[in-house]
């Protein structure tokens, strides 16, 4: 409750005005029985035509003033609750892209979506809802009851039991309600996840023809969801009609109560009709106040779902070291590093120990499974070692400042992601210091001035999220583009040429020669082709450097280098 009162505090004026506003509507609402009575008790009997006319311009004056406050607090009440949530919405956006990839990894995309889309909404609506009637209904509804007192105190004993009757029904109400609707939104993590998957997996779904079984099994989700959805409105559902039998039972009562006290003399008939006035205040009121409570919990929940996401650790393994000339080629070394994933019982990557010079061009080769990926991660400060240390200049990785790491290590993966925009745009991606230069030797080194050329709009061409309209060696081509115009001292490829053809990859691979500030590069493939002429290639196997070597050694000392050459000699890979 603190942590969400802090996003009031920019916000504290609107949200003070908006209840405010709100009670002088309901003021206004409180007084109009009372006039009404005056009109029907004096007014109408005496003939009055004068008494009446002003009556009615009170309640007309009533009538504006209430109008404008209720437009006054709508509008405080909204922009507060959309100023909060948009606050909340920005600081979870940040949380989510300060958080290690291995928690990033273990909550999945679906959720973290869902808490920046539709849990904030639900928050925006319950702060809103919150602002207007928090004060209003229970103002109206004891304001009611006390006005019935003023009036009578024998027929106020009605109001009081049935506000007693409608309080335990609505409290019954929540409690079986609430838990429901919590459920709702894990059936909804569930769809948004089944929906996120089958679009990232689109083309293997419609690969090996499962569309239809996908297309049945988000059918199957949403059907969950929507029982779910269904048997937490079927609750609240039972909250309007006894609520309506309540008041309509306690109305009936008052009429004949009133009705008896008339004959008696002890009430008017004006004021009657002010208590049948107050009656159906309390009824509307009330609805609203089970509603504001459907709403405000369903914002607790949404907002237990987002302060969990907002409590995760942040990625803080890094110092705040800075590299002194980050474009100068690095020195890389390995001191018996480990790495496990979190809840994984075996280390992926066992006591690997290596050392790479500044300028060199290393491979990193070995079967699928061997760890070479998890190698380019741990070398751009993606995860911390486990145990031992990996050092960039002879410094661990952990005593640089992420943003100096990303400046110095160029990362790049085998799927190039797209971003909406322009080419330019994702290569450049908002970085300052890649100026037309670095842009143009990037784009010549990765043959991606290729891609360029190809397009009418050059540099200007809007690429969707997916990347539609490119193929996957284009894609490739534009990802090594934007790793190279950084101008990092330290190069890792992560199979980033495995969707190049073999004209287009020794292309690359010779115009990395003249790139001019001579970085560090680290190759990691499947293919030899590719690592085959750099100065050194790393073998690993299960984890493990299994040898190191120029190809030519390796070829003589190596049988599972020599192997893996002739699979892919039988296959026309190398």
């Amino acid at each position: 409750m603190k942590r969400i009162l802090r996003y009031f505090d920019n916000y504290k004026i609107k949200s003070i005005l908006s209840p405010l506003f709100k009670l002088s509507e309901a003021a206004f609402e409180l007084t109009v029985p009372l006039v009404i009575a005056d009109i029907i008790d004096n007014g109408i009997p005496s003939g009055d035509s004068s008494f009446i006319v002003k009556r009615v311009l009170l309640l007309f004056c009533f009538a504006v003033v209430g109008f404008i406050s209720a437009i006054c607090a709508q509008y405080f009440a909204a922009v507060a609750a959309s100023g909060i949530s948009g606050d909340i919405r920005h600081d979870l956006f940040s949380k989510v892209q300060s958080i290690p990839v291995s928690e990033y990894e273990k909550i999945g995309s679906s959720k973290l979506v869902t808490g920046l889309t539709s849990d904030v909404n639900q928050i925006q609506s319950g702060i809103n809802l919150f602002l207007r009637l928090l004060l209003r209904s229970p103002f109206i509804v004891i304001g009611a009851v006390i006005m019935a007192f003023t009036i009578s105190a024998r027929m106020a004993l009605i109001f009081v039991a049935a506000v007693a009757l409608l309080g335990i029904v609505v409290a019954l109400n929540m409690k079986v309600a609430i838990p429901a609707y919590q459920k709702t939104r894990e059936g909804l993590d569930k769809l948004a996840a089944h929906a996120d998957n089958g679009l990232k997996g689109v083309r293997v779904i419609r690969g090996f023809n499962r569309t239809k079984d996908d297309c049945n099994d988000f059918k199957q989700e949403s059907l969950n969801l929507y029982i779910c959805q269904k048997a937490a409105a079927k609750i609240s559902s039972y909250l309007n009609p006894f609520t309506f039998f309540i008041i309509n039972s306690a109305i009936i009562l008052l009429i004949y109560r009133g009705g008896v006290n008339v004959s008696l003399g002890r009430l008017t008939s004006g004021q009657v009709v002010a208590l049948y006035n107050y009656m159906s205040q309390i009824l509307v009121e009330l609805i609203k106040l089970a509603n504001l409570i459907i709403t405000v919990s369903r914002a607790a929940a949404c907002w237990g779902r987002v302060t969990k996401i907002l409590d995760m650790p942040v990625d803080d393994h890094f110092g705040n070291v800075v590299f002194e000339n980050p474009e100068e080629p690095h020195s890389v070394e390995f001191r018996n590093v480990c790495f496990r994933y979190e809840e994984s019982h075996e280390d992926l990557i066992e006591d690997v120990s290596l050392k790479i010079e500044p300028g060199q061009t290393v491979g990193v080769i070995g079967k699928t499974g061997s760890g070479k990926s998890t190698l380019a991660a741990l070398v751009a400060g993606m995860y911390p070692a486990t145990s031992g240390q990996v050092l960039i200049d002879g410094r661990p990785v952990s005593d640089y400042s992420h943003s100096s790491i990303t400046r110095a290590v160029g990362l790049c993966l085998q799927k190039a992601v797209m971003y909406t925009g322009s080419i330019i745009y994702n290569i450049s991606l908002w970085r300052d210091h890649v100026d037309k230069e670095k842009l143009d030797e990037a784009c010549r080194v990765s043959l991606a001035d290729d891609v360029i050329s190809s397009k009418k709009e050059g540099l200007y061409y809007n690429i969707s999220s997916n990347g539609s309209g490119l193929s996957g060696g284009q894609k490739q081509r534009l990802g090594i583009a934007r790793t190279l115009a950084g101008r990092p001292g330290l190069l890792v490829f992560d199979d980033s040429t495995s969707a190049l053809d073999a004209v287009t990859e020794r292309k690359f691979l010779s115009n990395l020669d003249s790139i001019d500030n001579k970085p560090t590069i680290i190759l990691i493939s499947q293919k030899i082709r590719t690592v085959k002429n750099c100065d050194m290639i790393i073998l690993l196997e299960d984890g493990r450097i299994s040898d190191t070597g120029s190809h030519e050694q390796l070829c003589g000392r190596s049988p599972v280098y020599r192997e893996l050459l002739a699979l892919q000699e039988e296959g026309g890979v190398s």
